[in-house]
């Protein structure tokens, strides 16, 4: 199933499944982690998680800061690849920017019995005082 989710004026598209989420990335995203990196993944992440138990009542079992942690990751990680892209006509350096963006495209967040890389961002996420630090 697919919502729209409005936060701030900005509207992402959501994927619901059993199990995971999808979120479309796009620059409503995009604005709200770079203008309100917490303050905003903190609401949005509160109407996900309604939204997700109003559809399948039952918690989704991902820690906020776990999800927060992979938004940050997957917008940066496709931030610099176009900026990347932007500064060569290299077509390999072109490919590879493009394989980021296409994996960037949809962020699939799943409980971890779901998601085989759940480990990583759950792991990542006992860091975020520091990679907030990094990022912003």
């Amino acid at each position: 199933m697919k919502k729209d989710i409005i936060i701030r004026d900005k509207t992402i598209a959501v994927l619901f499944h059993r199990n995971s989420i999808g979120i479309i990335s796009n620059e409503g995203l995009f604005e709200l982690v770079k203008k309100l990196p917490e303050d905003a993944m903190e609401e949005f992440i509160s109407v996900v998680k309604k939204e997700y138990y109003d559809n399948y009542n039952k918690d989704f079992d991902v820690s906020d800061d776990s999800i927060t942690i992979e938004i940050w990751g997957h917008v940066f990680a496709e931030q610099f690849a176009d900026a990347i892209k932007s500064l060569t006509n290299i077509k390999l350096i072109d490919n590879l920017a493009e394989k980021i963006n296409a994996h960037c495209a949809i962020i699939n967040i799943g409980e971890r019995e779901h998601d085989n890389n759940r480990f990583v961002w759950d792991g990542l996420a006992a860091f975020k005082p520091a990679i907030k630090a990094l990022l912003f």
